[in-house]
């Protein structure tokens, strides 16, 4: 039960994901931010996690883990949060540049990477099931996003789907 209620905590922050950019395309700025803390209610299982659980692996494995793990949490932090708000010279517009030119989606890839990463670390089914679903849940936020949302909010993003990958940089 106590990994359902943490599935469920997660799982919601990506709903207050989906919410948010709704929001922002009916143009509900106020409410946006509110719902702008969805993508932070999607950390708060980890923590959760992560203060519950050890690894039983060896501990240099463990700690290269760690390490595989906080690089794709910085780069997760950095593609999602910060890279637009900073490299994008027109607030509101379509940003193409820097890791939105590995794919259009290069959060989902880092946070895919965490997850495998974090599956391996804790070594423990329950665990692996709760990071596939949220994976899960992931991909079905940028799928509505790129299907149905940013065609809507961002009038190149046709062009921008001609020329960049989905979710596969390769």
């Amino acid at each position: 039960m106590e990994f359902f209620k943490l599935f469920l905590l997660g799982a919601t922050g990506y709903l207050l994901a989906a919410l948010y950019d709704i929001a922002l395309l009916k143009g509900y700025y106020r409410i946006s931010k509110l719902l702008y803390l969805g993508f932070f209610v999607t950390a708060l299982p980890f923590f959760f996690l992560f203060s519950r659980f050890g690894s039983p692996h060896h501990p240099a494995f463990g700690l290269l883990l760690i390490l595989f793990m906080a690089a794709n949490a910085v780069l997760l932090i950095y593609s999602v949060l910060l890279e637009i708000p900073l490299k994008n010279s027109k607030d509101g517009s379509l940003y193409t540049g820097g890791t939105y030119k590995i794919c259009r989606h290069p959060g989902f890839l880092w946070f895919s990477f965490f997850n495998v990463s974090a599956s391996l670390f804790f070594w423990y089914t329950p665990i692996t099931l709760i990071l596939v679903g949220y994976t899960l849940c992931n991909l079905a936020l940028v799928t509505l996003e790129d299907r149905v949302l940013f065609p809507k909010m961002f009038p190149q993003y046709g062009e921008y789907k001609k020329t960049t990958p989905f979710l596969n940089p390769c």
